[in-house]
């Protein structure tokens, strides 16, 4: 008989290191987070990061969540236990253990804090901590005599550990001098919102950066791409097959230009190419000669392509690296992906798109309605969230209130089809839900397919919930004052 137990602390050693900066390290920590927000349907999706310094040489950061708790601690410290996953972002059954060891090499402060409903009821919680072995007692706590340890009020996990100050600048990497913590805190905002800006987008998740201490809380907003227009095949969805079963694409082909962003999509080198997303998380980026066999030259700086893969079953998926900083290179599905991403764009541009995007031509139009309606109740805005009151906003092309009635536009810059009026419907029905009563909905574009019109008399026969009666109605750019085509 052979004894293979590894030796725990020699263990905990050896899996440090999978991340390249504590960015990184606190990502993981949240994508557990938002697996578990997304699997149990949570009604409050919150997920909060609090960053205090205790000495000038050591940083305490917290991860905590409004989920359902961790029932079972056992199998979330077993290395390679995927007993309990929930969504792909819970592909490995390592990262959790990764993340600490990465963030604690020491192997003396980490420490993991949960509860469930049924503990919140009692008034406890498990408390489990540093050092890491492989037979591990949780704590059970009475709330009255040791107070849970973070804000939230109800069911949720939070995860602590200390780290160097050397280890939380890597926050810093590819900027240019050298921050304080607060600017820090700035960079580590941005970062999130880049990484998850699909999932902040889709409302699985809000995130916020905060220190008591430094008196910061900052909410996490989705770091997006400015657009001046697309290339073929623009952007839309379509279902494909990568050699695991069919999952959804949402793509995004254009030309963007440069951002205010202290990082992120500034029209160079480093942010331009493919970006590739699981479910609205980013795990590659900056893609460009293994996809086209081409060097990547500053004449491409321009370019950016979006990829993500939708889909609730990790099977269908490429294979992502324990630390998802990145796909297994020689993985089929990903050899797949990059065949469809050529076949559907079989060569990036060097040219410029050059002409006016659509989201411009929305822009102009919300110039001329704020030029021309007066009241001072007026509320014009320009990519408006209906939805809300569901946790799951969808962004209107333009939304006009004159104070009187709500006008919503779906915009087209060329040809207007069939999809887009029920685009327009799901802005009206969002409207709806929220408590609003629209007036009109206009779909708006150059011309419009045949199939328009009778399914525009269709609907404008029919009711929404409150029992009004629908009014959809198509104009040209040029029906509302704004010269397209030129």
């Amino acid at each position: 008989m052979i004894d293979a137990t590894p030796n725990a602390k020699e263990l905990w050693a050896g899996i440090a290191g999978h991340f390249d900066s504590i960015t990184q390290v606190i990502c993981e920590f949240i994508d557990n987070s938002v697996s578990n927000l997304e699997a149990i349907k949570a009604a409050t999706k919150s997920i909060r990061v609090n960053v205090e310094p205790l000495n000038e040489n050591t940083i305490r950061i917290q991860i905590e969540d409004t989920g359902s708790g961790i029932v079972d601690l056992a199998p979330v410290m077993r290395l390679g236990d995927q007993t309990i996953k929930q969504t792909p972002l819970n592909e490995h059954g390592f990262g959790l253990k990764h993340a600490l060891a990465s963030a604690d090499p020491s192997n003396t402060t980490w420490a993991v804090f949960t509860r469930t409903k049924e503990d919140f009821k009692a008034g406890t919680y498990r408390e489990l901590r540093a050092p890491y072995s492989f037979q591990m007692n949780p704590l059970i706590r009475k709330v009255a005599e040791s107070p849970w340890p973070g804000v939230f009020n109800g069911s949720g996990t939070l995860v602590q550990f200390e780290c160097s100050v050397t280890l939380f600048n890597t926050i810093q990497r590819g900027i240019k001098g050298v921050a304080k913590l607060p600017r820090c805190l700035d960079y580590l905002t941005e970062e999130l919102g880049y990484i998850y800006s699909g999932v902040i987008e889709k409302g699985q998740a809000t995130i916020t950066v905060f220190s008591e201490s430094l008196g910061i809380n900052k909410n996490v907003e989705s770091v997006k791409p400015a657009w001046v227009d697309f290339y073929p095949p623009g952007s839309g969805t379509t279902k494909v097959d990568l050699g695991g079963g069919s999952l959804q694409i949402e793509y995004e082909f254009g030309e963007m230009r440069e951002s205010n962003y202290v990082k992120h999509y500034k029209r160079n080198q480093s942010t331009s190419g493919v970006e590739i997303r699981i479910n609205g998380r980013l795990i590659m980026s900056n893609l460009f000669k293994d996809i086209w066999q081409l060097e990547h030259h500053p004449s491409y700086n321009h370019f950016l392509a979006r990829i993500n893969l939708v889909a609730k079953e990790a099977t269908v998926l490429p294979k992502t690296r324990t630390s998802k900083n990145g796909i297994r290179s020689g993985d089929p599905k990903l050899e797949k992906l990059f065949e469809w991403i050529r076949s559907t764009h079989p060569t990036p541009h060097k040219d410029l798109a050059g002409a006016q995007s659509e989201r411009e031509l929305v822009a102009e139009l919300l110039k001329l309605k704020n030029t021309h309606i007066r009241a001072a109740t007026k509320h014009i805005e320009q990519e408006f969230k209906v939805f809300t009151s569901l946790n799951s906003p969808v962004s209107v092309d333009l939304y006009v209130f004159d104070g009187t009635d709500i006008v919503m536009y779906e915009a087209k810059k060329d040809t207007a089809d069939i999809q887009d009026i029920y685009q327009l419907l799901m802005y009206w029905d969002g409207a709806v839900e929220d408590g609003k009563h629209p007036s009109e909905g206009i779909l708006i574009a150059s011309q419009f397919s045949p199939g328009v019109d009778p399914i525009l008399a269709w609907l404008n026969e029919k009711t929404d919930r409150s029992g009004n009666r629908y009014k959809f109605s198509k104009k040209t750019w040029a029906d509302e004052g704004i010269k397209y085509p030129r």
